[in-house]
């Protein structure tokens, strides 16, 4: 089967679970990591503004106190347009209603009722990273220049946020190709066929 469904197909039984509302350390870890991947990527991203950019002089001096309390600000709206993001493709592979929250170290979106095969996951997790990222680097090339630091920050903070995906992902990458998965958007599981 390699639609979504609301219900497993005779067979399948739980194999792994990620469950954020019981593992707190889990969920300090990936929000420890997710910062050291923001650092590293906004470094990155200067490297690759120097390269493509060379009109952006001293990069590093046009960042003001105002214009990263600026992109703080739209901190909010990226991450609403990641989780959107997730909420988009749970809608399109299943029509379901997705469900959308915001719990003090993280936020989600979520399908609770729905079960997705292992190609329609790995696209709901990762399409956030991928859509903002290319688009960013997109603006990146595109912009004036006075808003490529404020670019460069929301690109690399949507980087950085994107590490709990790509954790649930590489999880997902140790399941058959057969899987399901249900994402309630605290609590990921996974359902192999063990017939």
């Amino acid at each position: 089967m390699n639609t979504s469904t609301q219900t497993l197909p005779d067979g399948y039984c739980q194999s792994a679970e990620i469950n954020l509302k019981k593992d707190k350390r889990l969920t300090i870890l990936l929000n420890i990591g997710a910062f050291i991947v923001f650092i590293l990527m906004f470094y990155l991203l200067t490297g690759f503004i120097a390269l493509v950019r060379p009109e952006v002089k001293n990069f590093s001096e046009s960042i003001t106190i105002g214009k990263m309390l600026g992109a703080l600000g739209l901190t909010v709206i990226v991450l609403i347009i990641h989780e959107n993001i997730h909420g988009l493709f749970f809608w399109i592979f299943s029509h379901g209603m997705p469900v959308f929250a915001l719990r003090l170290l993280y936020a989600y979106a979520g399908a609770p009722t729905w079960f997705f095969p292992k190609g329609q996951y790995a696209i709901t997790a990762l399409g956030p990273l991928f859509i903002i990222g290319a688009v960013g680097l997109l603006f990146l090339l595109l912009a004036p220049v006075s808003r490529i630091p404020m670019i460069a920050f929301l690109v690399a903070l949507n980087t950085g946020g994107a590490i709990g995906d790509v954790f649930v992902f590489f999880r997902l990458l140790k399941c058959s190709s057969t899987c399901f998965v249900n994402d309630t958007g605290e609590v990921v599981t996974f359902f192999e066929c063990h017939d």
